[in-house]
C-alpha cells in the first residue's frame, strides 16, 4: 500500500473546508506533509468545483458520518463533476460546547449543520430553548461565538471541535456532547478524473455509481446476486434520486476488493446495469 503522501506527490494544491482547524483540515493533513499546499474553501461545493477545474489539484471532503449518514452534496458531486477517489481516512469526531453564561440564559448557538445533527439529542435535552445559528464550518462557529462574547453578548453558545475548545478553556461548558461516543466521519481524497481509465483492484475498496437500464421488479436483487456469485462483500449500498427522471433512483455501491473484482464487474456490465467506477483506493489511518 502506498503512503498517503505518495498520492499527492504531483499535486500543486489541496482544497478542503476551512478555516484551519476543521475536521476536513485535519483529514487533509493525513494525506500531505506540506501545509503550504492547503487551500481553504468556504464550502464543500467550492472545494470540489476548484479541484474539478484544476487537474493538478486534489480535495479532501467528508463523505459519510457514522451517525448522520451520507454527505449527499459530496456524493452527488463525485458523478456530476467527474471526480475519482484516490484514498480514504476516518477520523473520530468529538464536540464540546462553549458558553459564556448559564445554559438557561442562552438564546443562540452557533453550529455547523453536521455538528448540530450529530449532537441533536444532547442539545434537545440541555438547550431546548436555543435557536441554532448555522455556520459554514465548525471553526466558524467558534469564531463567531468569540466575536459575540467580545461584544458583550452573553446569550450565545457554540458547538465546536474539542481541539478548538481546548484553546478557550475559560468558555468550556461541556465536553463530548456528540450523541454517540464512537462518532466517526469518513473523508475522501479526490481529484479530477482526466484521462484515468485503469483501476487497481489490488487496493482495499472500489466505489461504483450504478444506473438501471430499465425499471422492473427484481433489478436490485439481480445486481446483488452478481456480487454474491463472486463472494464479494459490500461495505455500503445507498440509493439516491437520479435527478434526471422523477422517482427513478441510482445506487452507490462500495465493496472490498478480491482477486475476482474485475470478473464481477465484467458480468455486471453484461447485465441490465450501467456502472461508473468512482475509484479503487486504499483506506488510511491518521497514524499512517
Amino acid at each position: 500500500m502506498s503512503t498517503p503522501v505518495d498520492l499527492l506527490k504531483n499535486s500543486t494544491a489541496i482544497f478542503t473546508l476551512g478555516p484551519e482547524g476543521t475536521f476536513s483540515d485535519e483529514a487533509a493533513r493525513v494525506f500531505q506533509n506540506k501545509p503550504d499546499l492547503l487551500r481553504y474553501s468556504s464550502t464543500f461545493a467550492e472545494a470540489l468545483l476548484q479541484v474539478s477545474q484544476n487537474p493538478k489539484s486534489a480535495a479532501v471532503v467528508p463523505i459519510e458520518n457514522s451517525v448522520a449518514g451520507t454527505v449527499a452534496q459530496v456524493q452527488d458531486a463525485l458523478v456530476s463533476l467527474d471526480l475519482v477517489i484516490l484514498g480514504e481516512v476516518s477520523l473520530p469526531i468529538t464536540y464540546s460546547l462553549l458558553a459564556s453564561a448559564d445554559p438557561k440564559e442562552i438564546k443562540n448557538c452557533y453550529t455547523h449543520s453536521q455538528a448540530f445533527e450529530q449532537t441533536s439529542r444532547w442539545s434537545a435535552k440541555n438547550l431546548p430553548q436555543v435557536s441554532p445559528q448555522f455556520t459554514r464550518s465548525n471553526i466558524d462557529s467558534g469564531l463567531q461565538f468569540l466575536e459575540k462574547v467580545e461584544q458583550g453578548d452573553e446569550s450565545v453558545a457554540a458547538i465546536v471541535p474539542v481541539s478548538f475548545a481546548m484553546k478557550h478553556p475559560q468558555h468550556l461548558f461541556a465536553e463530548n456532547i456528540q450523541d454517540f461516543k464512537n462518532n466517526t466521519t469518513r473523508f475522501l481524497l479526490v481529484k479530477s478524473r482526466g484521462e484515468l481509465q485503469d483501476y487497481d483492484f489490488t487496493r482495499k475498496k472500489t466505489a461504483l455509481f450504478v444506473e438501471f437500464q430499465e425499471d422492473r421488479p427484481g433489478l436490485l436483487y439481480k445486481m446483488l446476486s452478481v456480487f454474491n456469485l463472486f463472494g464479494i462483500n459490500l461495505c455500503r449500498l445507498e440509493s439516491r434520486p437520479s435527478k434526471t427522471t422523477p422517482w427513478m433512483y441510482v445506487f452507490y455501491v462500495d465493496f472490498y476488493n478480491i482477486p475476482e473484482s474485475q470478473a464481477c464487474l465484467d458480468v455486471l456490465k453484461t447485465s441490465m446495469f450501467n456502472y461508473h467506477i468512482l475509484g479503487s483506493y486504499d483506506v488510511y489511518s491518521p497514524e499512517n
